[in-house]
């Protein structure tokens, strides 16, 4: 009668060791997969909160909502503004960022942003290049209600970010006055050039 032959503690090893090259292989891939998944949905909700901003904007004779505004209920943000045209607080939130409340920022100050300092960037009509023109951007961990103009804010933050967030692959998630959302690459936001200056709407032309 044959008897059946077991693993050598050697055999065993090397199966473990190679397990665990496989493993140290795949699971950065599938870490990318799942934050791809992630950023996926995050541009759906700027889809859905710049929807949001436009439709506001239909309803006030062409009139963006100002990131901040200052009324005789208090301040309130952009977000609270447009809160009744999306039905949806969650959309608000990154995927990426679930404990962070807000994880979309205003472009500041080169979109309308307070009420109390009027502007005629809140009108629709003013922008000659509202498919290049940042209106909100997924934010940095941690921050909210605000990115910081880098062609206005050279040296705001040391590191240089702005509030502009790198945790979607190296890039942020970034919503578009006409009303298209995209990717958009870390870089991108940091150029020294009239692309850039229009990404942030600090040139209209």
């Amino acid at each position: 009668m044959m008897r059946s032959r077991g693993f050598t503690l050697i055999e065993l090893l090397v199966v473990i060791a190679i397990i665990a090259i496989l493993a140290a292989i795949l699971f950065p891939v599938f870490a990318r997969a799942r934050e791809k998944a992630r950023q996926t949905s995050c541009l759906n909700n700027a889809k859905q909160l710049m929807l949001g901003v436009l439709m506001y904007a239909q309803d006030y004779d062409d009139n963006l909502c100002y990131g901040q505004n200052d009324d005789a209920d208090g301040t309130r943000y952009w977000r609270n503004v447009i809160e009744p045209y999306v039905k949806n607080t969650q959309i608000m939130r990154c995927p990426s960022k679930q404990a962070q409340a807000y994880g979309y920022g205003w472009n500041y100050p080169n979109m309308p942003y307070r009420t109390n300092y009027p502007s005629d960037r809140a009108s629709l009509a003013y922008w000659k290049a509202p498919a290049e023109a940042l209106v909100f951007a997924c934010n940095a961990v941690g921050a909210n209600n605000w990115v910081y103009a880098y062609t206005s804010y050279p040296d705001r933050y040391p590191d240089g970010a702005h509030n502009i967030g790198k945790i979607h692959n190296g890039g942020s998630n970034v919503a578009f006055l006409d009303g298209h959302a995209k990717w958009v690459g870390f870089t991108a936001f940091m150029g020294d050039n009239d692309a850039t200056r229009r990404l942030w709407g600090a040139i209209n032309n």
